[in-house]
């Protein structure tokens, strides 16, 4: 019985042409596996899609599209037998670059899957909803609510927002709970990870390793106008962690006891509020093809 692969495409993530890649998959795929293609139309349609694939027995499930695509597949399957491909379409693909996966060329993101070196890798859940890149509040957390609203995406319109937005936001005092300490912190940005970058390869955890068992934990204290011209450049050059208003350390398990109304994200992608969340590593739980 020939071994099955189901890409799961979001059809409105694409920096490349549909047609030519699913060309492209048939003639390099389809003399080895059973290809099926899936479409998604609604928000959870991934999430489902992936479950039933991973129950049936398929091999390989692909997400095709961006971070939020690859969140709601690979969440349907951690601790499954189905490995999880990358064919990265979205603006960021944070997980895809961290793992090596080319963003550019179809061709290469395709011959990684042919040849199925399967990773075993951490995640991380935030009041049990899996995120597998990062989750945090503060600043991120409100450009990400503000542009899930935003009928024109890409990274363009997304730095055009968090222009706009930066000279606006004010940030707020957050209580950390963690390896038994309770600590009070006014924050720009408190980011938790388990990969390095938040996609475009800008590096909020330079040091973050997704089979260590830990979160990594970026806080970016508050900073004038031209620290924010510093901030900037180390995200692109991996030195965040060595600018003197940032703070960074791990664990395992991190809980955040917010004000009333604020922002959440994983994965780049707006979550509902709470005022406690409760933050976990979780090691090795999701299979994954790399080059």
């Amino acid at each position: 019985m020939r071994k099955q692969i189901i890409f799961i495409v979001n059809p409105h993530s694409g920096t490349w042409g549909k047609t030519n890649w699913i060309a492209m998959a048939t003639r390099m795929l389809a003399t080895e596996y059973d290809l099926e293609f899936k479409y998604t139309t609604h928000k959870g349609h991934a999430h489902s899609l992936a479950k039933a694939a991973a129950e049936s027995g398929a091999t390989t499930v692909v997400a095709v599209g961006g971070d939020g695509t690859v969140n709601e597949i690979a969440s349907a399957l951690v601790h499954t037998n189905t490995a999880l491909g990358i064919l990265p379409l979205g603006s960021g693909n944070g997980l895809a670059r961290d793992l090596g996966i080319s963003t550019l060329l179809p061709f290469n993101a395709l011959e990684t899957i042919k040849r199925k070196k399967v990773l075993n890798i951490d995640y991380g859940t935030a009041n049990g909803t899996p995120f597998f890149c990062t989750c945090g509040i503060g600043f991120d957390a409100h450009i990400s609510h503000l542009f899930a609203d935003k009928s024109k995406r890409g990274f363009i319109n997304y730095l055009r927002l968090t222009i706009r937005e930066y000279f606006k936001y004010k940030p707020k005092e957050y209580l950390l709970k963690y390896d038994g300490k309770s600590i009070t912190q006014k924050a720009f940005v408190i980011n938790i990870a388990n990969i390095q970058q938040l996609g475009n390869n800008a590096y909020i955890a330079p040091k973050a390793d997704f089979q260590d068992g830990l979160l990594n934990v970026t806080i970016v204290h508050p900073f004038g106008f031209f620290g924010a011209l510093r901030l900037g450049a180390t995200l692109f050059l991996k030195q965040i962690d060595k600018v003197r208003y940032v703070e960074t350390f791990t664990c395992s398990e991190i809980e955040l006891v917010l004000p009333p109304n604020t922002p959440f994200h994983f994965d780049g992608e707006a979550s509902g509020v709470s005022r406690n969340i409760l933050i976990k590593a979780i090691p090795l739980g999701l299979k994954v093809i790399v080059p």
